[in-house]
């Protein structure tokens, strides 16, 4: 139930005791958050904004928190990656990067080559891949000197 970004497994702790699959926020009616809280790895949404916890290696659960207050990170995309048998975590880093690549511009507004944001993945690690038959990636927005975020960046042009 862990899920990894990057290629490296250093175990992290749960957010506020949200598992994996919780979502303790509070949403409106369009599905934003307005109220944070934890928000487990398999619930993130697009359009979601959170801040990362102190390791990022692997991660149960974030601390989520609505748009227009200071974060670090926005998801912007996910999809599931191809194939039945477990590659390895460096090709499965790598489908993952290149398979946010396109919908980073189509989110933002601009391509990520001319961007001055830059972007993450949340992705499957070998445990949950075949333990859970996990193949989702989560496309997440951050900068690139690690300032926060305040707003969404969804057609934003930065």
């Amino acid at each position: 139930m862990k899920r990894i970004i990057g290629a490296a497994v250093i175990a992290a702790a749960a957010f506020g005791g949200a598992g994996a699959f919780d979502d303790n926020t509070v949403r409106d009616d369009t599905g934003a958050i307005v109220e944070g809280g934890g928000l487990g790895a398999f619930s993130i949404q697009v359009g979601d904004c959170f801040n990362l916890p102190q390791d990022t290696e692997i991660v149960v659960s974030l601390e989520a928190v609505p748009c227009g207050q200071p974060h670090d990170a926005e998801a912007f995309s996910s999809f599931d990656l191809t194939g039945s048998a477990w590659r390895g975590d460096d090709a499965v880093g790598e489908e993952a990067w290149f398979g946010c690549y396109e919908p980073f511009g189509t989110y933002v507004g601009i391509p990520w080559d001319d961007s001055t944001l830059d972007y993450w993945t949340l992705q499957p690690t070998e445990e949950s891949w075949e333990e859970l038959d996990d193949r989702e990636v989560t496309c997440a927005l951050t900068t690139v000197d690690g300032s926060k975020l305040t707003g969404s960046m969804k057609a934003s042009g930065r």
